[in-house]
């Protein structure tokens, strides 16, 4: 029986012997599907999932529930492979960038190699450290094996040791550092925001996926 290996997030690079999965049509993936929805794939079903420069896509609180599927349909022992940029390391190149390029970096770019639009999918909305990117996917279960630089790159390898379910998570507290300083609470349970997340998606449909395997 042959494994089953997502490549999330793929863009044009296809990958074979993989399922390519993007959200943009126009790249023309193997699978079309909005990451922040739940996957079509059975718990504990895949052998390996592949992520680049994915993950610091998706924003403080909805990250935890894109993380969660990659976990969840994760065989316990299987493999993935994550690579997010090295936001500490970025930062302390910003007199070397300048202003306008280290804002483009920092920020992403929505012209996928300067030739499809892909919107808001191309904005970078959080930044990891070796320290925190370790912290967060061992949440879900994912014992890091292998943690690198590459670049001004992190690509972290992590085994699945356990299975976790949203009983298990949602009581993880999230500092909220803005609201804290507003009208808001200075921690919200994981709990509290996916139940935010799931009103917001409700109320604005999102892309539903098409197979074309």
């Amino acid at each position: 029986m042959s494994s089953v290996k997502l490549h999330l997030g793929c863009g044009t690079k296809r990958l074979d012997g993989w399922i390519n999965i993007d959200s943009v049509e126009t790249v023309e993936p193997d699978v079309v599907h909005d990451l922040s929805q739940p996957f079509p794939f059975q718990d504990l079903s895949v052998d390996e999932v592949l992520a680049e420069d994915l993950l610091e896509h998706f924003d403080k609180y909805l990250r935890f529930v894109v993380f969660y599927e990659w976990a969840r349909v994760l065989k316990i022992g299987g493999k993935i492979t994550i690579q997010v940029p090295n936001f500490k390391k970025i930062l302390f190149k910003y007199f070397k960038f300048g202003y306008d390029n280290f804002v483009d970096f920092i920020f992403g770019e929505n012209l996928w190699e300067s030739e499809i639009y892909i919107g808001h999918f191309g904005n970078h909305k959080w930044g990891y450290s070796e320290e925190t990117l370790k912290e967060f996917v061992e949440l879900f279960g994912i014992e890091t094996d292998e943690l690198s630089r590459a670049g001004l790159n992190l690509r972290l390898v992590g085994v699945k040791k356990t299975h976790k379910t949203w009983q298990d998570l949602d009581g993880i507290q999230i500092p909220s550092h803005a609201n804290k300083f507003g009208k808001g609470e200075a921690v919200v349970s994981l709990g509290q925001a996916r139940l935010k997340i799931l009103q917001f998606q409700e109320s604005n449909p999102s892309i539903v996926y098409s197979n074309k395997i």
